[in-house]
């Protein structure tokens, strides 16, 4: 088996040199691209199907090259298009619950399939026949953004219970 010989070698390399620095030799390896991971695999070893170039689709538009596409009023514009870089950044609608949820808010027919970029049109389409103050109260209060940032919150209860106990 070729990955339980790997773990072995891997093994006995940080024995011998110490894990920091394997550790720091994957990383440099890591950084020389083509040159090592273009390698010829390991015998007996098989290629991951879906790695050629035959048959790759074409990334989805982002939402600001679709946003940049629409005929929107100046006074709703920029609103608009900065929810389009949120979208694109993930901290607006950051999952498909949250389009949906969007969808459900606004009465609007849900995307067929799971998948937030088969969602964008319609999300903006909705977005850009809603008022000038409506997009702006999107822009300003988060809404639909997706769950408050919890890391400040574990951090003060691993802080509180380190002293605890």
């Amino acid at each position: 088996m070729t990955g339980d010989r790997l773990v072995a070698s891997l093994r006995e390399l940080v024995r011998e040199h110490g894990l920091e620095q394997v550790s720091r030799s994957l990383r440099e390896l890591d950084g020389l691209g083509s040159d090592v991971r273009g390698a010829k695999p390991v015998v007996g070893r098989q290629p991951r199907r879906g790695t050629g170039t035959r048959g790759k689709r074409k990334p989805a538009a982002a939402a600001v090259a679709r946003v940049e596409k629409m005929d929107l009023p100046s006074e709703t514009a920029d609103s608009v298009l900065q929810l389009a870089k949120r979208i694109d950044e993930k901290s607006f609608m950051p999952t498909f619950g949250d389009i949906s949820h969007f969808c459900r808010v606004y009465d609007v027919d849900g995307p067929a399939s799971k998948s937030r970029a088969s969602a964008i049109s319609r999300v903006f389409g909705t977005i850009a026949a809603m008022s000038a103050e409506d997009i702006q109260m999107l822009v300003d209060y988060g809404a639909f953004s997706g769950p408050a940032r919890l890391g400040p919150i574990s951090d003060a209860i691993a802080r509180r219970s380190r002293t605890q106990a």
